[in-house]
């Protein structure tokens, strides 16, 4: 799985005609819709429709995860047993109101396919329980946030900036975090409003997503800006890369920097941002 993936972009799985645009979109990740973008009355040939686009590689080089139904429902097992048979070809399993039975539930039915699994937390019980549900696999390898069910359960009113759900998004990255593995923030669903997008994107950012869902292709360029570093970021870092490689080569273990100590997680965090930046961290430091 690609660990610095920052834009996972959500394809309805009933719009094949949408795949190809898709595809051809710079999101890190493709997320093949089977379960609220479509209707119940398509839900059969929209697997079909998946599965196709799938076996046939039209994807682009893009790493792919499908959301499946829920296990409740009519659809959910043969989902997954669409997914584990393509287990060569698609990387994740996103789980819509993921707790820990589900997530039990479905690396059993997965088998020995190698596939992992991303929990979308959106239920007040599966925000509680978002730490256990996570570790209730070593498959996991992120968790995301559902804000727009996790709304209507708890009744609140959703809004461009978002402060209803700030608690929620805390508790999710803290969980994440705590179980290392990464958090991805909610979708923005007003897709015409690029610079909503951007105050909310940004606000996630500060939060400690380290990547968010996309709805559409033109949502995609703005998160990712969004995420990566910018020039003043990135000089910095390669400045820390550059101060903790040199008090190597002196052999000392304590480095300052305009008076700041730079320590093991300065360093830790100073790499990350010249890999999000494209670089290659051992010529850049």
């Amino acid at each position: 799985m690609n660990s610095l993936r920052t834009v996972l972009l959500f394809v309805p799985g009933d719009r094949p005609d949408f795949f190809k645009k898709a595809a051809e979109s710079t999101a890190d990740t493709l997320i093949f819709d089977l379960e609220d973008a479509v209707a119940a009355e398509k839900k059969e040939s929209s697997r079909l429709h998946v599965e196709q686009a799938l076996a046939r590689g039209s994807t682009g080089n893009k790493e792919l995860v499908v959301r499946v139904n829920a296990l409740s429902s009519p659809w959910g097992t043969e989902d997954i047993t669409m997914v584990r048979s393509l287990g060569e070809v698609i990387n994740a399993i996103l789980i819509p109101k993921a707790e820990p039975a589900e997530v039990q539930l479905t690396e059993q039915l997965l088998g020995e396919a190698d596939v992992s699994i991303i929990c979308q937390i959106e239920t007040a019980r599966g925000l509680q329980l978002a730490y256990d549900t996570i570790l209730s696999s070593s498959r996991v390898m992120g968790a995301m946030l559902g804000a727009e069910d996790l709304a209507v359960e708890m009744n609140l009113r959703r809004t461009p900036g978002g402060k209803e759900i700030e608690y929620a998004r805390h508790n999710l990255v803290l969980a994440a975090c705590a179980a290392a593995v990464q958090p991805i923030d909610t979708p923005y669903l007003r897709i015409d409003d690029l610079e909503g997008l951007r105050s909310d994107t940004f606000r996630a950012r500060e939060i400690g997503f380290t990547a968010k869902t996309a709805l559409s292709p033109r949502q995609v360029p703005v998160i990712r800006k969004i995420f990566q570093p910018d020039p003043k970021e990135l000089e910095e870092a390669r400045l820390i890369l550059k101060a903790a490689e040199e008090a190597r080569s002196l052999g000392r273990g304590v480095v300052t920097m305009d008076g700041a100590m730079i320590d093991a997680p300065v360093v830790a965090r100073a790499r990350r941002i010249i890999e999000l930046a494209g670089g290659n961290v051992n010529n850049d430091s």
